[in-house]
């Protein structure tokens, strides 16, 4: 008798034992579905992973890195000019050629090597926005807007009737909530067209004649600086070099020269944002 309730006693110690390992058990069919609430934890000091038990309520550790999650950087490209509206010519190059090209090789040097921005090109072949210059101009800024750009880059060439000066410059609106942000990034540039052999001209506001704000202070004269500041975007405009200048046009004589000042402006614009290199 004593035998027997021994004998019945280890079978149900062996039962019970049995069932406890088989809970921890790792399911190898790949069939199976997992368990909802174990996700992959951090990984321990031997380096493997281990399982964490987590509150169905509790999601934080079923979050991506900070930056799967955050938005891309909007950045609108303005290929000045473009149709009708040519722009500076000299020696047989037109600024709208010029610039259209730029625009392209901006967005794609930026895509290529750098994460989380989103490249808009205002216009991607040779016309206007509108036949009309001043609406052109106000829909290059709305353009940006409608994007949800968070700059606005206006792609230039200089020339002057002279045929004397040299060096690339960028405008900013000299209003006061887009002036900083627009300063650095116009600077950033500008470092970056200074380290290929251009002369630095910096960062300049350029005050319209016959407009005021309601406090009596000028607006901008160039119509890029001032739409863009009254929709609240840092919209700046990048003359790169001057056409007609002996010095500058090493830097427009190929389309490799191009691809060398898109670059510069590429550079600048991810330094400014603080982009991620792929």
């Amino acid at each position: 008798m004593l035998k027997g309730i021994f004998k019945i006693g280890v079978l149900s110690l062996m039962i019970i034992a049995l069932t406890g390992c088989s809970k921890g058990q790792v399911n190898n069919d790949p069939n199976e579905v997992a368990p909802t609430n174990i996700v992959s934890g951090e990984q321990n000091a031997e380096g493997k992973n281990e399982d964490t038990n987590t509150d169905e309520n509790d999601n934080s550790s079923l979050t991506g890195p900070e930056g799967d999650l955050a938005d891309p950087i909007v950045i609108a490209i303005d290929a000045g000019h473009g149709g009708g509206f040519g722009g500076a010519s000299y020696d047989g190059r037109n600024e709208k050629d010029l610039t259209l090209k730029m625009a392209f090789y901006v967005k794609e040097y930026i895509e290529e090597n750098y994460s989380g921005a989103e490249i808009h090109l205002v216009r991607e072949k040779d016309a206007a926005l509108s036949g009309d210059v001043k609406e052109d101009l106000e829909l290059r800024a709305q353009f940006a807007s409608d994007v949800n750009a968070d700059v606005f880059v206006s792609l230039h060439f200089n020339a002057s009737d002279t045929h004397d000066q040299s060096g690339a410059m960028v405008f900013i609106s000299n209003r006061d909530h887009v002036t900083e942000a627009s300063k650095s990034l116009g600077e950033k540039i500008l470092v970056e067209l200074e380290s290929l052999g251009l002369t630095n001209r910096g960062t300049q506001t350029r005050n319209s004649n016959d407009m005021f704000d309601e406090n009596g202070k000028a607006l901008d004269y160039y119509a890029v600086n001032r739409h863009s500041a009254a929709i609240n975007i840092p919209g700046i405009i990048v003359e790169h070099c001057f056409m007609d200048h002996p010095s500058d046009q090493q830097f427009i004589d190929s389309e490799e020269d191009l691809k060398a000042l898109a670059k510069a402006d590429a550079i600048g614009i991810a330094n400014y944002f603080g982009l991620s290199k792929k």
